[in-house]
């Protein structure tokens, strides 16, 4: 990962521990038919205090993710954002949830 000014809140995950739990927690979750379902991602940072979490594509594109904790059922849960690269989401994504774009939490 590239030297990156994160935005307030938002720390990188370093911890292979954290990125283990982070990765089995998103498996757990997402639904069939869901953006990410068969998607292989790495998570690489999170919101401090919040469920919001960056997993990142081989190819550069980022999704930011707002885990909900809980095994989903529909492909709407857990709410998340798309964006071309890290640079894409610094520029129109930081600062939001897709929570909150995507019609609520859960």
């Amino acid at each position: 990962m590239p030297d990156v000014r994160w935005p307030e809140g938002w720390t990188p995950v370093d911890d292979a521990a954290e990125a283990e739990r982070l990765q089995a927690e998103l498996a757990r979750e997402v639904p069939r038919r869901h953006l990410l379902d068969g998607e292989r991602v790495t998570p690489f940072a999170r919101a401090e205090g919040a469920d919001d979490v960056l997993f990142a594509w081989p190819d550069g594109r980022v999704a930011q993710v707002h885990l909900t904790w809980a095994v989903e059922t529909d492909p709407a849960f857990p709410a998340t954002q798309i964006y071309a690269d890290l640079e894409d989401w610094l520029r129109r994504g930081a600062g939001t949830s897709p929570a909150m774009t995507r019609g609520g939490e859960r």
